[in-house]
């Protein structure tokens, strides 16, 4: 089996792109709707398949968003992947020197290559980061609406 990316990234499609996102996910709503059981039959290439839904679901929002004109970004959160640097930074929205002081500081784990400085990152640590940021974020904000129900806020004059 051939090794995937831990995340693919499809960018805002042109207009056949879209046209082909439409017409495919048309097809896939009509076969999902038609279908009794647990899986759809596929044909791609002459091999058939027993696509399960699950996938068929992650296929049919794939094919919408894309007829839609957005990106799709594909992601497998537990995956052992790894990213490089940039992958990284792109992938959390922040900048590479932003990352490289996360990842000096221990914040972010990293593996550095043998014999080399480079470093690489798991998806799986990117989400947990991602995921204590967010609980950080959250709390403040408590605290914050706290302060303000509080009546303690004191607005400048």
């Amino acid at each position: 089996m051939t090794s995937h990316p831990a995340v693919l990234e499809l960018n805002s499609p042109d207009a056949p792109t879209r046209r082909a996102s439409s017409d495919l996910a048309s097809t896939v709503e009509q076969a999902i709707a038609s279908s009794g059981s647990g899986s759809v039959l596929l044909v791609a290439g002459g091999v058939q398949v027993d696509a399960p839904m699950a996938v068929l679901r992650a296929l049919l929002h794939t094919a919408y968003e894309q007829a839609a004109g957005h990106r799709v970004r594909i992601l497998s959160p537990d995956s052992t992947g790894e990213l490089t640097p940039n992958q990284a930074a792109a992938y959390l929205g922040i900048s590479r020197p932003l990352l490289l002081k996360l990842l000096d500081d221990g914040t972010i784990p990293a593996r550095a290559l043998p014999g080399s400085r480079h470093r690489r990152i798991t998806v799986a640590d990117l989400e947990e980061y991602a995921a204590r940021k967010t609980k950080r974020r959250r709390a403040l904000a408590t605290a914050m609406n706290d302060v303000v129900d509080a009546d303690l806020y004191l607005p400048a004059d």
